[in-house]
């Protein structure tokens, strides 16, 4: 992420929580302001009920401004409350000072007006005016020839509120402190997830391809971010194993295929050398090296068209099956002539009749004709079972016999192409037959699955979708395919 984008969006926080905890602590202050005033004003009023009662108790107030102050002067009055008296002739201001000084008051001339004891600067008047914005008013009152005027002395004020300014200069200095401190916070928690998520294009975009997920709180407001990330990430290691995958299974495909077509060809060669040298004993020779040679073709032909079949399998997407098939008559019908070829062999079959499925009646037969082969092919002592059971929702067709089973790791490979189990090389095969069963029942919406064990024999089982009901174009005649 840009650095200065970064710096930008800190300052911005740290300036919107500054503010804020810079106007918090303004209203604070403003509040205690507002008491204090209100004090002064309470305070104030106070002062005019003590003035009645002074005067009152002389018997009668004297017309003369100074003399009235010389009697309010022997009395307390608040440090912070100014009394200005007035007569026909002069004003008589009277303020307490400090402790050595008790009190002060001052004659001047009626009409030259009210002496101002607060500092003339722009503190002083700041404070004047802030203090009259919260309510700070003057008590005035009559008393006999006299104007009694109780008002807050300017200078105390002054005094009152400067005392309390480094306190409040220091709390704005610790509310800009601590909005930098939490902006940065703020903003570093904010983008993490965005950080962690640059940090790991950057890595990308330098070739490191190695997928790794980014931490995501569930809390977080960027956590739709992360999860894409990460989603992205498990979508790109996927396609990196499959890669894998592809590659070791296409090195592992052309070692097979080679093998196998290699040793086709080398009988071939060998024959054709043979030939071209004459070195035939007898005549007959020719006659079985061609016949060698032809089947040596063959051989290698079906393996060709076996792989073409599947690579065409595999870049088409699967077609809706054509028909529909009884396969209770279907797979009686494919089975029977299998074990009518092989007369010395036990081939038992159990249907369940009203077993519709919508297949390929092709590709079933091959796949079929496949399971049964093998069967024969590799448990020769052993009775081989066909069953066919039916639920409601699915047809399940059971090829089982009772041979010498496969190890978990050969079930496990039993449907890779070219696969040939170590212990069973001697019985003909291409190892590609289990492949071309599978991809031809998934490609009518079903599944291929085997279950073995040394010892135990191999159940391969086929399941398909049932149909309920039987359309009019129900298929009863298998199409004779053999692997």
């Amino acid at each position: 992420m840009s650095v200065s984008f970064e710096r930008r969006l800190t300052f911005g926080s740290a300036l919107v929580v500054g503010g804020g905890i810079i106007a918090i602590v303004v209203a604070l202050a403003l509040f205690v302001f507002s008491a204090y005033v209100a004090t002064l004003n309470r305070d104030t009023r106070d002062a005019v009920v003590d003035i009645r009662s002074v005067l009152a108790t002389r018997g009668g107030v004297p017309p003369s401004a100074r003399v009235v102050a010389g009697l309010l002067a022997q009395h307390f009055f608040s440090p912070q409350v100014q009394i200005t008296l007035l007569d026909g002739h002069e004003r008589v201001d009277i303020a307490r000072r400090s402790a050595t000084v008790p009190y002060a008051y001052v004659v001047t001339p009626r009409n030259e007006g009210r002496r101002e004891y607060a500092a003339d600067t722009f503190g002083a008047r700041s404070t004047l005016a802030l203090a009259t914005l919260f309510g700070l008013e003057d008590a005035r009152i009559d008393v006999g020839p006299l104007l009694v005027v109780v008002h807050v002395q300017e200078s105390a004020l002054t005094r009152t509120v400067r005392q309390f300014l480094p306190i409040f200069a220091l709390a704005l200095i610790v509310a800009v402190a601590l909005g930098i401190a939490f902006g940065r916070i703020l903003v570093v928690q904010a983008l993490r997830p965005l950080n962690d998520v640059t940090r790991a294009l950057e890595r990308f975009a330098q070739g490191d391809l190695t997928p790794r997920a980014v931490p995501a709180d569930r809390e977080h407001q960027l956590r739709d971010l992360t999860r894409a990330y990460n989603g992205a990430i498990a979508q790109v290691k996927h396609a990196f194993d499959e890669r894998d995958e592809a590659h070791e299974a296409m090195r592992a495909f052309m070692s097979d295929a080679g093998h196998q077509l290699r040793t086709p060809l080398t009988v071939v060669r060998g024959f054709i050398g043979i030939l071209v040298r004459g070195n035939l004993r007898a005549a007959s020779d020719y006659e079985q090296i061609l016949t060698t040679m032809n089947r040596q073709c063959a051989l290698m032909g079906s393996l060709i068209d076996k792989l073409m079949l599947l690579d065409v399998w595999d870049q088409t997407d699967r077609a809706e099956p054509p028909a529909v098939v009884d396969l209770s008559q279907f797979v009686e019908d494919i089975v029977q002539p299998l074990a009518d070829a092989s007369p010395e062999r036990t081939v038992t079959i159990g249907v369940q009749p009203g077993a519709l499925a919508r297949i390929d009646p092709i590709l079933f037969s091959h796949a079929l004709t496949n399971l049964v082969d093998n069967a024969l092919k590799y448990a020769p002592e052993s009775v081989v079972r066909v069953t066919l059971a039916c639920s409601a929702t699915s047809v399940r067709i059971v090829v089982a016999d009772d041979g010498p089973g496969m190890t978990e790791d050969e079930a496990h490979h039993v449907f890779d192409r070219f696969y040939r189990s170590p212990l069973r090389r001697a019985v003909p095969g291409s190892g590609l037959g289990l492949p071309i069963a599978r991809r031809a029942i998934e490609r009518s919406g079903g599944t291929l699955t085997v279950e073995s064990a040394p010892g135990r024999g191999a159940r391969f089982t086929i399941a398909l979708p049932r149909v309920a009901a039987a359309p009019r174009d129900v298929v009863r005649e298998p199409a004779q395919v053999r692997a």
